[in-house]
């Protein structure tokens, strides 16, 4: 993985691989236009499918599952009126695959969840914007706008590794959403809102439209990309928010 500046048929210095990582962040704007110019995705891909697996690893090693099931299946009052033994059963069952689904959850999540959230953006600003942008770009544009997921795996890490076995809520174990500060209990649906009010994330879709705007700036206003990037995520955090209260 080159992080040297190479020389393109322009004559301009293109950014290697670490400097549109951190210029995602120092200057987004114009990083995000070079990434337009030539997509690349493959090293902030990588590594955050990397770190993925090691918070997951690190989770399915420090949470108490027993007790955070015994918890959640507490507040479902259809598990309250269940016989014990079929309460004892489901618990058994939750505690033996949740480290598992952990692992799992870590890698092959990561990547269906970039994929997932690419085609959405890449669908809604070609659709309602007229971008015009290939496939390839906007997985460059949305892998690079990711890079707030990696520096939020790296503090859960060092969170996790310092944390001791049983005193890890693997909800809120970075406290960077407002769920983590509602009372307990709450009620499902302020939960589901409170999660969906996360610090790294609105930076990675701050970053998305950003993104979108620096590739297509003739027919994507910073305005509008906004306006498409945030307006879809408000769509899901209603469907949460109805979902929950049933």
């Amino acid at each position: 993985m080159s992080t040297a500046p190479v020389v393109t048929p322009e004559g301009q210095p293109e950014i290697g691989a670490v400097g549109r990582m951190t210029g995602v962040i120092v200057s987004p704007k114009q990083t995000f236009a070079e990434i337009a110019r030539r997509p690349t995705w493959v090293a902030p891909f990588l590594i955050l499918c990397v770190l993925s697996i090691v918070v997951s690893g690190l989770l399915a090693q420090k949470t108490d599952w027993r007790g955070f099931f015994e918890r959640q299946n507490s507040k479902n009052s259809r598990f309250d009126q269940m016989p014990q033994d079929q309460k004892d059963r489901i618990v058994e069952s939750q505690v033996k695959y949740a480290p598992k689904l952990a692992y799992v959850f870590g890698l092959v999540g990561t990547v269906v969840f970039v994929l997932v959230v690419t085609l959405v953006y890449w669908g809604a600003f070609n659709l309602f914007n007229g971008a015009g942008l290939g496939f390839k770009t906007a997985f460059g544009i949305v892998s690079h706008a990711y890079v707030p997921l990696i520096v939020s795996s790296i503090l859960a890490i060092i969170i996790l590794t310092i944390k001791a076995r049983g005193d890890v809520d693997p909800e809120h174990f970075l406290a960077s959403n407002l769920a983590a500060f509602l009372p307990d209990p709450s009620p499902k649906w302020l939960e589901a809102l409170g999660q969906s009010v996360e610090l790294f994330w609105i930076w990675t879709m701050s970053l998305v439209a950003i993104g979108f705007s620096a590739a297509s700036p003739k027919k994507i206003k910073p305005a509008g990309a906004f306006l498409t990037v945030f307006g879809i995520w408000a769509v899901w955090v209603c469907g949460k928010v109805v979902w929950a209260l049933f």
